[in-house]
């Protein structure tokens, strides 16, 4: 495995994995670290579709862009303090980013957008009683949308950091017959000790059974490979 991004932010991807500049990677949930997305940019000219509805998360991407242009690190989030350190030599080209503001879902909506209890944090989630009862109201759309508003037809690779939502995003994404063929998904409900229905062992079962197999799992950070 080669590691892409910080020790918060990166993840781990197969050595052998076969990219090009055609290639599509949709990263779910941006943050305030998008280390992963402008290495795996740059080491492949792939295409970047950035998705988070986060103000936030938002600005830490006009601040990256404008990090790029002046050299000079003026970042007002949380920064990870491998964070410079990690993507300093690796300029992307932006012309193969697109971000699209809003939450992954299973169908277009509106919902709650509960803010972290932490306000140095900047986390959301759609799960209620996660975070706190303080809210924004957000748009949602589902991954086949959002594909075919874009005009694609294939993802490489679907990344997913989204704060428990990953169990209804992937669920509708075997239903709706989108099968990229690598899922990085950090399983928040197991990582906060909040999946009280099991809902974390019946989505990975439904993508095994889908021809899915998991090859890393580091701290419920699982990669999944498509097989068949």
């Amino acid at each position: 495995m080669n590691r892409y991004g910080t020790i918060y932010g990166g993840w781990n991807i197969p050595k052998d994995i076969v990219l090009t500049n055609d290639s599509i990677i949709y990263s779910v949930g941006v943050g305030e670290d998008i280390s992963f997305d402008i290495l795996m940019q740059k080491a492949h000219n792939l295409n970047i579709v950035l998705i988070d509805p986060t103000e936030r998360a938002f600005t830490h991407y006009k601040e990256i862009q404008q990090y790029y242009q002046t050299n000079k690190a003026q970042f007002t989030g949380d920064i990870q303090q491998d964070y410079i350190r990690t993507i300093h030599n690796s300029k992307p080209d932006f012309e193969k980013f697109k971000y699209i503001k809003t939450g992954l879902w299973s169908h277009k909506d509106v919902l709650k957008f509960y803010k972290p209890l932490n306000e140095k944090y900047v986390s959301h989630t759609f799960i209620e009683n996660m975070y706190s009862n303080d809210y924004d109201n957000v748009e949602v759309d589902s991954l086949k949308n959002i594909m075919v508003n874009l005009g694609h037809t294939h993802i490489d690779i679907l990344k997913l950091d989204i704060e428990g939502s990953e169990i209804v995003v992937l669920d509708q994404m075997v239903e709706d017959g989108i099968f990229p063929k690598y899922i990085c998904v950090e399983f928040d409900l197991k990582l906060k000790n909040v999946d009280h229905k099991n809902e974390t062992k019946i989505i990975i079962d439904k993508l095994i059974n889908s021809g899915y197999k998991m090859i890393d799992n580091d701290n419920w950070n699982c990669l999944f490979v498509k097989l068949y």
